[in-house]
């Protein structure tokens, strides 16, 4: 209880000596000698016309607790300061209908463990560049409000507002965290005027308005909360993004929108990844005259459309799921909206399940429509619609991509009774987009249905895995599987039993890049066409998405993931991760003994397809005595032939309008039939990064011609557009820029000691001009892994080696590019699950085509204190990453050398990809002489030899300190060398002396130390 430092005041209503008000207190002049700050002690009771206006500084503390000591006050406000403040345990009430519980104006102030109650509308405002900070507070019937202000909002409650109930103005930089916000008369959190907060772990309840309303240039970052609206009708969206709003929303739940679950208009813009939107009373997400991405985001059991999307939206769907819509799914209702879904699933909609109304743009890759009452894809004449491997099945009707929406628009009207058409109200007001006309259109009646034809639909989506390049032994399992499934259904439809009992479940087994996905999704879609599941869609899943670093949470994910996949296909890729330990507390064994039990319970409803390395696939079976008897069938994917892949990068070039020459078919089949098939090959993933950068090549070659290429000479790819390994991709083709490389060797010599790291590089760069030499005479060379270990205490040239070695390797065509991205633990490691992987992704792509350079690395395999640690999750997805991309980037791990050890042995994978170590020794005294040197001839200052002496003798005495810091207390020296000779120099020129150059520029031996 007790304040080091403040000068102690009581205040008691009954207490002898005490003062008797908080404004006496803080009036009463302090002791000669105390301290300048109070701390006042209020003794339980309640203080009425309590109201003052404090420039000072005080804590004030009820001596019992919470609930022991209200101070009521009818001014404008109750309390009022400016100073450096901090409130403990009381309650704050005002009476005015103008007046505030608390008001900060400048200053800093904290408040903790406080409840403040108003009869006006406002309780809390912070202002003028205050930083207000609540923690653990409960705020009733009145708004908080942060103008041109700063804080924390933590562990606090916010109820029973007439208006918006947090608002968040005029630049403001608040920290909103596990905090509640119930039963707002407006909006829930209102933030505006270019403020830009954090919002986390917290949760809005029955607002009246929005949840979340970000406008007017705002930019505010939303995580892990949820917004609940409770079922009750409003006019608002759960989160609103509107007039030129930004924000970006992850792992968010919007549970029962009273209106719509997400709106941006107006110019907003909002990025939204992993939202779960649940019964929202309209729509799920409407976009209009703005932009927005959303990634694994889902929405179920709208009353309307999943998606309304219309008004020059540009919007893009990257995987996620729209299921059991009561209108479209997606609806894309005109004036020019521009949509890519990718990877989308659709079930379940009582209408179609993507719907294009003239005027709409559409490209639509790699989704699902399945089971969908309506149409599964049904789009408008005056549309546009690009579709790239759609899977569409098992929907009420067949997809029709040339509706003629006015002639079925004027039928409707014709025959309904003539009303008024409802005009869109303006916006933000009533934020209530018309629905069209046609959202139930009239269309040519159906012929009375055929008898059923089993099959017919699994024959189309068998046709489409027979036109797939290679795998011929992965169609002709997939075509026994058919049959027998085409032979039960059969069976049942004529009374007889089915036979015994099919597995469905798979193995798919085999390296990168064989197409395992896209054959999951076919087979998926067959299952549907066949009847054995209901919906066929397909759910794509990690480790990441299955195991959780919480005790309980990975059973709980795991089901999650499951529940999705039912009624279709659960693919588990890299599967094998599920069984590798990890250092530390795993849950992998959790997420399969999770995966065996709900495979039982619900073995008709679901197909589960585990896929990997054909080897580790092997170890994954063996993890638990039920994974082999669910999982009776492996089917292998092979590597695929040279040929193969030549009519691989034939198909994409045919696809994307160019055509290959004869020459360079030859040099492709040459170049394929060289390639190592080792584990990491990437076959189609090559495949495609050959004409990819053919591509790039075509585009240089043809834009430095004089005259206007043809036509043809621009659909033709020739021999000479080959680089079959550039992109991003390391090669060994000749060096770009010699004179470059020479002068890199140079600078890299001229470092200070480091002999032993020279050598290694030099090492280095002798095997790629080896490599280099042997492909030239047709002979095999190692692929090139350049991923090194830096050990050794900080400032001995780790970070300058590093850079050097980027640009060195850029000169010589291993890399293409060459920057160096240096990265620490707080740059890879998330606060939440989940988020280390992204954080750990985002990083390693910015680093593609250079180095990542991660310093201090063994930090990633220690336990950060108490609490869960996500340091292994950085490590496990660099090795995913690594492997994904081993020619792409260059990896380099340092710290120091016994922790580094430790590092290496935190996953199998690491000490495989590291190439080597290379050690940087601490620097003797010669070489931190001469590194202290070489920045005083950069700064243009002297060191003569007396000097130098001193400096060696200092350096001698105190070897073990420089030892441990190098270079960089070499750098601190020689600041505080110059420090000391600008001040010595000074106090000359103070007496009147005129400084010479030599004066200037000389360090002498008592400026050093």
């Amino acid at each position: 209880m007790r304040r080091f430092g403040l000068h102690r005041l009581v205040v008691s209503l009954t207490s002898p000596g005490a003062y008797r008000t908080v404004l006496e207190a803080l009036k009463a002049p302090l002791p000669a000698g105390a301290p300048p700050g109070r701390h006042i002690l209020i003794e339980p009771g309640s203080y009425p016309n309590t109201g003052f206006r404090s420039t000072g500084d005080f804590v004030m503390t009820a001596v019992e607790g919470l609930g022991s000591v209200t101070l009521d006050g009818r001014t404008v406000g109750t309390i009022e300061v400016t100073g450096k403040v901090t409130l403990q345990g009381l309650i704050v009430r005002n009476w005015s209908d103008k007046g505030l519980a608390l008001e900060a104006a400048e200053g800093t102030i904290v408040a903790e463990r406080c409840e403040f109650m108003t009869k006006g509308s406002l309780a809390v405002r912070a202002s003028k560049g205050a930083h207000l900070t609540l923690r653990d507070c409960e705020v009733q019937d009145g708004a908080v409000v942060y103008s041109a202000s700063s804080g924390v909002m933590e562990g606090t409650t916010v109820t029973g507002t007439s208006g918006n109930a947090v608002a968040l103005r005029s630049g403001s930089t608040v920290t909103i965290r596990s905090c509640q916000v119930k039963d707002a008369g407006g909006d829930g959190i209102w933030v505006t005027e270019g403020a830009k907060p954090l919002i986390e772990q917290s949760t809005v309840s029955n607002p009246a308005n929005a949840g979340i309303r970000v406008d007017d240039r705002a930019d505010a970052t939303i995580r892990d909360c949820e917004i609940d609206g409770s079922g009750k009708e409003t006019q608002k969206a759960s989160l609103f993004v509107t007039t030129k709003g930004i924000a970006l929303a992850e792992d968010c739940r919007l549970v029962r929108p009273g209106f719509d679950g997400v709106w941006v208009t107006s110019g907003g813009s909002l990025t939204a990844r992993r939202i779960k939107i649940n019964s929202p009373r309209r729509i799920g997400v409407v976009v209009q005259k703005s932009e927005a991405l959303l990634e694994d985001c889902e929405v179920v059991d709208a009353a309307s459309s999943g998606f309304y999307l219309s008004d020059k939206a540009n919007v893009t769907v990257v995987r996620g799921r729209v299921s059991d819509a009561g209108g479209s799914g997606v609806g894309l209702r005109g004036g020019d909206p521009r949509v890519l879904l990718d990877g989308m699933t659709i079930t379940g909609s009582k209408l179609a399940g993507v719907n294009v109304e003239p005027e709409g743009h559409l490209t639509i890759r790699g989704c699902t429509v399945a089971g969908n009452h309506g149409r599964g894809l049904l789009a408008c004449l005056g549309t546009t619609v690009e579709i790239d491997n759609l899977t569409s099945v098992g929907n009420g009707r067949p997809d029709l991509l040339d509706f003629d929406f006015a002639a079925a628009t004027a039928k409707a009207e014709k025959q309904a009774s003539p009303e008024p058409k409802s005009k869109e109200p303006a916006e933000p007001a009533s934020q209530k987009p018309a629905e069209p006309v046609s959202q139930a259109p009239a269309e040519p009646k159906a012929a009375p249905p055929a008898p059923k034809k089993v099959g017919g639909a699994a024959d189309v989506l068998l046709a489409e895995l027979d036109a797939m390049i290679g795998l011929a032994g992965v169609k002709r399992e997939i075509r026994i599987l058919t049959k027998l499934q085409k032979v039960a259904e059969q069976r049942r439809l004529a009374g007889l039993p089915p036979g015994p009992p099919i597995s469905r479940h798979m193995i798919f087994a085999g390296p990168p890049g064989t197409g395992k996905t896209t054959v999951a999704r076919l087979y998926g879609g067959i299952l549907a066409a066949l009847g054995v599941v209901e919906k066929g869609q397909v759910v794509e899943v990690g480790r990441a998405d299955l195991v959780s670093e919480n005790i309980g949470g990975t059973a709980l994910r795991t089901t999650e993931m499951f529940d999705r996949a039912r009624g279709g296909v659960l693919f588990i890729d890299e599967a094998y991760t599920l069984s590798r330990k990890a250092t530390g507390t795993d849950f992998g064994q959790e997420a399969i003994d999770t995966l065996v039990k709900l495979m039982e319970d619900h073995r008709d409803e679901v197909v589960v397809i585990a896929a990997g390395y054909s080897a580790e696939m092997r170890e994954f079976l063996a993890a638990n005595p039920g994974l082999n008897s669910r999982f009776s069938r492996t089917v292998e994917f092979e590597n695929y032939s040279p040929a193969e892949l030549v009519q691989i990068v034939a198909t994409q070039a045919d696809k994307d309008g160019y055509q290959l020459a004869d020459d360079t078919r030859t040099a492709l089949l040459a170049h394929f039939t060289s390639m190592k098939r080792d584990a990491s090959f990437g076959n189609g993933r090559a495949a495609r990064r050959v004409f990819e950068a053919a591509v790039e090549r075509q585009a240089q070659r043809l834009a430095d011609m004089e005259e206007l290429p043809s036509g043809e000479e621009l659909s033709r790819l020739v021999a000479e557009d080959l680089d079959v390994d550039t992109g991003l991709a390391a090669r060994f083709g000749e060096a770009r820029d010699p004179d470059q490389v020479t002068a890199l060797l140079a600078r890299l010599a001229a470092m200070t000691g480091l002999d032993e790291v020279k050598r290694d590089i030099r090492d280095l760069l002798d095997l790629i001009a080896s490599a280099r030499r042997r492909r030239a005479a047709g002979l095999e060379a190692e692929p090139f892994t350049g991923h090194l270990i830096f050990a050794g205490p900080p400032g001995t040239g780790k970070t300058t080696v590093a850079r050097l070695y980027g640009e060195l390797l850029t000169a010589l065509g291993v890399l293409a590019q060459g920057q160096v991205v240096e990265a620490a633990r707080v740059d890879l490691v998330g606060q939440y699950v989940g988020h280390t992987a992204q954080k750990t992704s985002e990083v390693f792509e910015r680093a593609r085509g250079g180095v990542l350079f991660i310093d201090e690395a063994y930090t990633l395999s220690r336990q950060a204190g108490s609490g869960n640690d996500f340091g292994q999750e950085a490590i496990d997805t660099l090795v995913k990453l690594m492997e994904d991309h081993r020619d792409e980037i260059i990896v380099i791990a340092a710290g120091y050398t016994s922790e580094m050890k430790g590092f290496l042995a935190t996953n199998p994978g690491l000490a495989s990809r590291f190439a080597r170590t290379l050690t940087f020794s601490p620097y003797e005294v010669d070489g931190l002489v001469s590194i202290f040197l070489g920045k005083a001839k950069t700064a243009d200052y002297r060191v003569p030899e007396p000097t130098q002496q001193a400096l060696t003798t200092y350096l001698a005495a105190n070897r073990d300190q420089f030892r441990e810091g190098n270079g960089r207390e070499i750098d601190k020296l020689f600041r505080s060398a110059v420090t000391a000779h600008a001040r010595r120099t000074e106090q000359l020129a103070n007496t009147g002396t005129e400084l010479t150059t030599d004066q200037l520029t000389t360090l002498l031996p008592e400026d050093i130390a």
